[in-house]
């Protein structure tokens, strides 16, 4: 399918496969991107690219002139070398929505999280965190854009700090557990996303079942939900076979204690809003995720074997 779609933060985890599944499809790619080496990182994946490092106005709207949509991945997870949920993710996504509206960009597609919708509801999905990525929909649904959002749980796949991070402690002989690892998870395949994002920009206007999808909002949910403690054990599985881990254990560190050193500076790389995201507990029904893409999901073995071989 021939058309333009303007990408923001192209040369994230994310951004990066989608630039190139975008490119391979035949899809005039532009990737908004902050350096140099972010604009390497698109060219190698098959885009263009366009250096707006803070999401400027007429720069940023130069860069997504003529696209069909623009999808919004260039926010932060965590507050880290002065940048904030404020200026990055809220002010940030108010620029992607006046750049798009100056140059009649039609649609936006935006990666929120899956804890939005309990915020206020749950202690662990109050945060500053979720609260920008409501904040971010909110001027998205303000926009006069038609707006698709997803709400991801983890992402997983080849280059996926998180199962990186799991590896390193298996390979230094202990895994860090906060609690008791009951809280569970929803992981999803990072092609998964990619595929639900490109079918998101590419969907109708309108559907019998859904006539003014001006706005619509979908989890961006893996196949199968499972406790931490599980995942871990299934990550180690995966590495043995793979000759990737030996032996190791696995040590429930009391949460109060994860939130005091993720707060006086990290809990395994976790900022306080780090740990609440992976403390939340948060899981929906893939099934809507499954209707948009035509197709099953990616197994989380395969997803996980996947990230455990990068």
């Amino acid at each position: 399918m021939s058309y333009r779609l303007a990408i923001t933060g192209a040369s994230g985890f994310v951004g990066q496969r989608l630039v190139r599944e975008a490119a391979a499809r035949g899809v005039d790619v532009v990737g908004v991107v902050r350096s140099e080496l972010g604009a390497r990182f698109v060219t190698a994946a098959g885009g263009r690219s366009a250096i707006v490092p803070d999401l400027e106005a007429a720069p940023l709207a130069r860069a997504v002139l003529g696209a069909a949509a623009v999808v919004h991945l260039a926010q932060i997870g965590s507050e880290r070398a002065g940048a904030t949920y404020e200026a990055v993710n809220v002010t940030g996504t108010c620029r992607v929505v006046l750049a798009a509206a100056a140059v009649e960009v039609p649609r936006v597609v935006f990666l929120s999280g899956l804890g939005v919708a309990h915020y206020g509801m749950v202690a662990r999905c109050t945060s500053r965190y979720f609260l920008s990525k409501l904040a971010s929909e909110v001027e998205l649904y303000r926009s006069g854009r038609e707006t698709v959002v997803l709400r991801p749980s983890y992402i997983t796949g080849p280059g996926d700090g998180f199962v990186r991070g799991l590896l390193r402690g298996m390979a230094a002989g202990e895994v860090e557990m906060p609690g008791d690892g009951s809280y569970r998870m929803q992981p999803v395949a990072v092609q998964d996303a990619v595929d639900a994002i490109l079918a998101a920009v590419e969907s109708p206007a309108a559907a019998p079942d859904f006539p003014r999808p001006r706005h619509r909002v979908l989890d961006l949910v893996g196949p199968e939900t499972i406790a931490y403690r599980d995942l871990i054990e299934r990550v180690g599985r995966i590495a043995r076979a793979q000759g990737k881990a030996g032996e190791y254990r696995v040590r429930e560190v009391p949460i109060a204690e994860a939130d005091r050193r993720a707060a006086q500076g990290g809990f395994n790389g976790h900022l306080p809003d780090d740990l609440d995201c992976l403390l939340c507990d948060e899981v929906s029904d893939p099934r809507p995720l499954e209707s948009l893409l035509g197709r099953p999901l990616t197994p989380l073995d395969d997803a996980l074997a996947a990230a455990v071989r990068d």
